[in-house]
């Protein structure tokens, strides 16, 4: 269906320059992954700026490959943009002051949706 009008080594080189364009477009959306990492878990601001740069990313890799009519084009783009993203989330989800993952996402806040059980071990022995 889709004929491609680049030859192998056109191919390859246009996909790692989309790479490139995807690394710039991640760089001016974000800031530095040092700074990511060291402000507090979970920050939406870098998660809103994360969800951004990967849909632009994702626009340029289809629209270059559609131009191209070239898959390695879009594969090629599209492990780096999904790089990129891995790289992001990971860094805002470490908490700077055990350089550890926070898992207590705010989305997921674990203390408001889980009970005590009661201790019936305690309870039989003020009963008995």
């Amino acid at each position: 269906m889709f004929k491609s009008i680049l030859n192998p080594s056109q191919s390859v080189a246009t996909g790692v320059g989309i790479g490139v364009v995807d690394l710039f477009v991640f760089n001016q959306h974000l800031p530095p992954m040092a700074d990511i990492r060291t402000a507090q878990p979970h920050n939406t601001d870098v998660d809103a700026a994360r969800r951004q740069a990967t849909g632009m990313c994702i626009a340029v890799n289809g629209l270059v490959s559609l131009m191209t009519r070239d898959w390695n084009v879009f594969l090629i783009g599209g492990v780096v943009t999904v790089g990129m993203s891995y790289l992001a989330v990971h860094a805002n989800a470490l908490n700077p002051q055990t350089g550890k993952l926070d898992v207590g996402a705010p989305m997921l806040n674990a203390e408001a949706t889980v009970y005590s059980m009661p201790d019936y071990g305690y309870a039989a022995e003020q009963n008995g």
